[in-house]
């Protein structure tokens, strides 16, 4: 009898990728975590790249339409609410000026800051999203340009590539905070 042993056997990177993505969220499966909320997109843009029929769970809840004490975000231009804090996805800093190297040929130099909000996809943009690649996204209320997407990606100013791309603006909206006023 003969034994083979098979040496380029290998645990599934997809498997391997959810199981990190556990242990960051200490063993618990938290859907608000913002990690949680990227792996997600990422997985959608899989298994829908036509982008017709995304479930409507994907979109966050749009906050015009509902209250909260939560951080919120408007358009600078009506005031309208667009997204709260917690649609936020943060993303490590990119490599700043040397991830730009192939558009400019001039070195910059600073301190690397993101110009731009990279959130969930909101309600409000949901027939804005379907069926296109990318675009941009455009107040609902006054029309107003605030940022672009892309389920393809899109790098960030700090440098860092973020895929799917929902990115708005920091000088197109205002953040909201709310105010603990004890009498």
């Amino acid at each position: 009898m003969r034994v083979c042993v098979c040496v380029c056997v290998r645990v599934n990177g997809g498997f391997e990728e959810q199981l990190c993505l556990y242990e960051v969220m200490h063993c618990e499966v938290d859907v608000s975590s913002p990690l949680y909320k990227q792996y997600r997109l990422t997985k959608i843009t899989e298994k829908y790249p036509e982008l017709q029929q995304v479930p409507r769970e994907l979109f966050a809840v749009d906050p015009a339409h509902s209250s909260s004490s939560e951080v919120s975000y408007r358009c600078r231009k009506c005031r309208r609410t667009l997204f709260r804090g917690s649609s936020v996805l943060s993303h490590p800093v990119g490599e700043g000026a040397s991830a730009f190297s192939h558009k400019k040929s001039s070195n910059r130099t600073g301190e690397l800051q993101c110009t731009s909000y990279f959130i969930e996809p909101v309600q409000w943009m949901e027939q804005a999203l379907l069926g296109v690649m990318d675009g941009q996204l455009l107040c609902p209320k006054c029309s107003s340009k605030l940022g672009s997407f892309s389920w393809c990606g899109d790098q960030c100013s700090c440098g860092r590539w973020v895929t799917p791309a929902f990115q708005l603006h920091r000088n197109r909206v205002d953040e909201i905070r709310q105010l603990n006023i004890h009498k």
